[in-house]
């Protein structure tokens, strides 16, 4: 006796594992299990797929037997199919999470560190930095006065240099030229008189 039962389920296209069971009632009628899984079996998901289950008679199963389970079994393949690449790309998106997360981490570490490290040097340059800022106070105080008793000149020299205070750079150019405007509007007002 020969069959093309084994043919056909390679037909089916879908390589995997396949569990048959079979029962038979008095050798008239018949109850198939076929339960189709692959091998990497997916995640807890693929436990949930039940199995076909087929009655019929033994002609009316040699006749419908492998049309009644090519569709379910070939979707079956494609879901376990994507499972396993969901999976693969869940893992590889944990990997790379865990990766940005430890990138984070070690970028805040660097981070805290270059903050302490220089908070200890703005320590040391605090009476420095505070020494410079009164200076520049006392010197624009200075400025204010002598600017009210119209000595412009000898104001403009006393006025600090940008090379010194940087971050004052706007304010003193603005000071600066102010002053040799109002330098200039004396010498034109005594020209005058």
């Amino acid at each position: 006796m020969t069959t093309d039962f084994f043919k056909h389920l390679t037909q089916i296209a879908a390589p995997g594992i396949w569990k048959f069971t079979m029962q038979s009632d008095d050798n008239i009628l018949f109850t198939v299990s076929a339960l189709f899984s692959t091998a990497h079996g997916g995640d807890a998901a693929a436990q949930l797929i039940p199995p076909m289950l087929l009655k019929g008679t033994a002609e009316e199963l040699d006749a419908g037997f492998f049309k009644a389970i090519t569709a379910p079994v070939q979707q079956t393949s494609a879901l376990f199919a994507n499972m396993e690449q969901y999976q693969k790309q869940q893992e590889a998106a944990q990997a790379a999470s865990k990766e940005e997360r430890d990138k984070k981490q070690k970028a805040k570490a660097e981070a805290n560190a270059q903050k302490n490290s220089s908070s200890k040097s703005t320590d040391i340059e605090l009476p420095d930095k505070a020494e410079k800022k009164k200076a520049y106070d006392t010197a624009m105080k200075t400025i204010g006065e002598l600017i009210s008793a119209m000595k412009y000149e000898e104001a403009l020299a006393i006025l600090p240099a940008v090379s010194d205070y940087p971050e004052k750079e706007t304010e003193l150019k603005n000071k600066q030229a102010d002053l040799l405007r109002m330098k200039e509007l004396k010498a034109q007002h005594s020209l005058n008189l």
